[in-house]
């Protein structure tokens, strides 16, 4: 079936309708999964996905529908729902499509967002490393009663945009991941942990013995876990932490929330909001990302922007529709599935890996927290404040001195950049949002 064709008939067809501007994403692939617990198969599925969204704007208002059924007679009948839907929207001066869309169809293909090696992979290859997975994990240690999953997954999908400005683009990708739940106990308590890997390319995923033995190596180092004092100490944040506190920053950039003032960043634009040694990227265009594409859902190029440099903010992320309502052009940050129109979102959003090594970080912490879980989701947005429950391992003298749970830690997100300290080397994208391991200056620690 050929989606580029279809998308092109269906702009065709909504113009005919009375159509102003209309806009088609189409989106298809596969996706599978396999998880093996207690050595047998609890889930083994393959789904092949695929349909089609129509956004429209006839007098500046917005109609918008999606389908699976991607037949003429069903294509013809969603056009009309979708104008006829158009004429009963509120009246937006913003709406539109970009002001400025690239020449020619984009080319992804040096971005390598896909590896043709897993369309080759077979069912008993990917079941085996998701029993390896378990094997190695439950091996680890006699305290580990139990894998609560492992899994393996893959997907392959393609996206064809086209819009009635000219604008045609389209590009594949494919992602895969390896990922292990671990429960051990000791003395009648128990605890739970895991870790993933998750890649582009098959052969950049951490092989899955690493990935069950990383998992039960992070679950035994929280047995007999305990509280500590209340007070404000140092803390170092592991890279998971680390990559959730920045997915915080991300969202307080989202042009939308600061228009309307709901950010904690808002007006903080040409301001110090950090130490003078860090810089924040979002990049659409690294190489192998996982959030790398040639152009974004509305169909504007891509590209690496700073948000952070120096400890100034240098920039907001927009979509085209909160950009003109900000006055200012979109950053190529529109997000979108063929179910849902543009909304902002990062790219492949990151702090730079730093000088020292995550030891460094912590071997300059004479008492403090090392977190390496969190749970709850004590941010606000609007006022930055932070609050969340966390789990990991006291510093003592520079070293890992017993486990920590059952505590909250406190502060507020600007304290928290300003305080950065420390970067470490450590920086590795297990999802779109990455930070290496950091050092902050305090937060407050609740325990007993």
């Amino acid at each position: 079936m050929n989606y580029q064709e279809i998308a092109e008939d269906v702009v065709r067809m909504a113009r005919s309708a009375g159509a102003d501007q209309t806009d088609v994403l189409v989106s298809s692939g596969r996706e599978f999964e396999v998880t093996i617990r207690q050595g047998k198969i609890e889930v083994l599925k393959e789904a092949m996905p695929r349909g089609l969204g129509l956004r429209v704007i006839k007098n500046k208002r917005l109609g918008f529908s999606h389908t699976n059924d991607l037949t003429l007679a069903s294509l013809k009948a969603l056009v009309g729902r979708t104008v006829e839907m158009a004429k009963f929207s509120m009246n937006d001066e913003f709406l539109g499509l970009p002001d400025s869309l690239p020449a020619g169809m984009p080319d992804g293909t040096r971005l390598q967002l896909v590896d043709p090696s897993l369309e080759l992979l077979g069912t008993d290859e990917q079941m085996r490393m998701a029993r390896e997975m378990e094997d190695i994990a439950l091996a680890f240690d006699r305290r580990i009663t139990m894998v609560e999953g492992a899994s393996f997954s893959d997907e392959h999908q393609e996206l064809v945009l086209v819009n009635s400005d000219g604008f045609t683009g389209s590009y594949q990708g494919s992602a895969c991941g390896l990922s292990c739940a671990v429960v051990a106990g000791e003395g009648g308590k128990k605890q739970v942990n895991y870790w993933y890997s998750q890649k582009r390319h098959l052969a950049d995923l951490e092989s899955p013995a690493d990935v069950g033995r990383k998992a039960a190596q992070r679950t035994v180092a929280m047995l007999g876990a305990r509280t500590v004092p209340t007070g404000k100490f140092p803390v170092v944040l592991d890279p998971l932490i680390a990559s959730s506190f920045l997915d915080s920053i991300a969202a307080g950039l989202n042009g939308e929330s600061v228009y309307r003032k709901y950010s904690f960043l808002t007006d903080k634009l040409g301001k110090r909001i950090g130490p003078d040694f860090l810089n924040i990227y979002d990049d659409g265009t690294l190489t192998r990302g996982l959030a790398s594409r040639p152009f974004d859902g509305e169909g504007v190029l891509t590209s690496r922007k700073t948000a952070v440099e120096k400890g100034i903010l240098k920039n907001y992320l927009y979509d085209s529709y909160t950009a003109r309502k900000a006055k200012t052009v979109s950053t190529g940050n529109a997000s979108r599935g063929y179910s849902a129109a543009p909304h902002i979102s990062p790219l492949n959003f990151y702090i730079p890996a730093g000088p020292q090594s995550p030891d460094d970080l912590i071997r300059s912490v004479k008492e403090g927290f090392y977190i390496t879980g969190m749970i709850g989701f004590g941010v606000d947005l609007v006022s930055g404040q932070f609050s969340r429950g966390a789990s990991g391992s006291w510093i003592k003298d520079g070293e890992l001195a017993f486990p920590v749970h059952e505590v909250t830690v406190a502060s507020n997100l600007l304290e928290m950049l300003s305080g950065i300290e420390m970067v470490a080397n450590d920086l590795e994208f297990r999802s779109s949002v990455a930070s290496p391991t950091l050092k902050l200056r305090e937060m407050t620690v609740s325990g007993r």
